[in-house]
């Protein structure tokens, strides 16, 4: 008699579990976060106070005549002083932004730092020659805080080049990520930079003809304006320059059409024109310039004003 085998019971199915997908964060920003903001306003007070401190020195501000003068004249070094402190904080930022795209020992940037600071004390000698008694030491002490101001910054382009000069690694869209990121760094500090001068040419013109003011020439501003910008273009340029060599290097290496089938030349020629635009790669250093430094416009405009009646 053969055993009738009892039914088995189906084995219960687990409960499924609901699948919750992963949190979603938000990339941490490559500047300096948390403390450095406190010590960055903290740098910003400082200056402000500094540069008060030395406007307040001036004998003009117990004059009746010019206490309208001189509350805009200091009110141009506050704005200085506190301009500097930000901009010691943004070239430390953007100095760090570099670091995580390739690192650039200190020493490498040393030496570009210390010609930056050469070319400084040439160009206050030649002032001094220029404007003689118009360049006192109030003023020397307005341009010593822009410099210290440009510090960082100075040496984040200089940092730039380096990083230029060696070049990038690692897949198409890393590099393209990475040079995108070096463009950005660029304009930001030639931005930084046009910023200290514009504000220093301010002060420099809110100082004539007014109180003991009165012997400073009427150039002054004209002079102070073409000096910075004779400086910020030579520690700009060859970064500029390097960069946009590095960025067509990777237009060529990436975006080579000359193998590309006939029915797709056009395609292909039109992404590498994008490419190009998004990298910079068609402009000049002069409208890099033009775009970053307000002052250039009205220096040129000056200028061409004051040769066209003698031609």
């Amino acid at each position: 008699m053969t055993a009738v085998e009892a039914p088995v019971a189906p084995t219960p199915a687990a409960p499924m579990q609901a699948v919750t997908p992963p949190p979603v964060t938000t990339p941490r920003p490559l500047g300096l976060a948390g403390w450095p903001r406190v010590v960055r306003m903290l740098m910003m007070m400082i200056g402000a106070a500094a540069a008060l401190g030395v406007a307040y020195t001036s004998p003009d501000r117990l004059l009746p005549e010019s206490r309208n003068e001189w509350l805009l004249w200091a009110s141009a070094a506050g704005l200085l002083g506190a301009l500097s402190g930000s901009t010691i904080g943004s070239g430390v930022a953007r100095w760090h932004d570099l670091q995580q795209i390739q690192h650039v020992p200190v020493r490498r940037v040393f030496s570009s730092v210390l010609v930056f600071l050469a070319l400084v004390a040439g160009a206050v000698a030649a002032a001094h020659a220029i404007l003689g008694r118009g360049l006192t030491w109030r003023f020397g002490v307005f341009l010593g805080i822009v410099i210290l101001g440009a510090l960082p910054a100075g040496a984040t382009l200089a940092g730039l080049r380096v990083v230029s000069m060696r070049g990038l690694t690692g897949t198409p869209g890393e590099q393209l990520a990475a040079l995108m990121r070096l463009r950005r760094i660029l304009a930001r500090v030639l931005q930084m930079m046009g910023s200290l001068l514009l504000v220093l040419v301010l002060i420099g013109a809110a100082s004539v003809g007014w109180g003991s003011s009165e012997t400073i020439p009427q150039s002054t501003a004209l002079i102070i304006g073409a000096a910075g910008s004779i400086l910020i273009a030579l520690m700009h340029i060859p970064s500029a320059t390097l960069l946009r060599r590095r960025c067509q290097v990777y237009v060529d290496e990436f975006s080579d059409i000359a193998h590309v089938p006939k029915a797709d030349l056009i395609d292909a020629a039109e992404d590498r024109i994008k490419l190009e635009e998004i990298l910079g790669v068609n402009r000049t250093s002069l409208s890099e310039l033009q775009s970053g430094l307000v002052i250039i416009g009205p220096l040129l405009a000056t200028s061409i004003a004051a040769v066209i009646p003698k031609l």
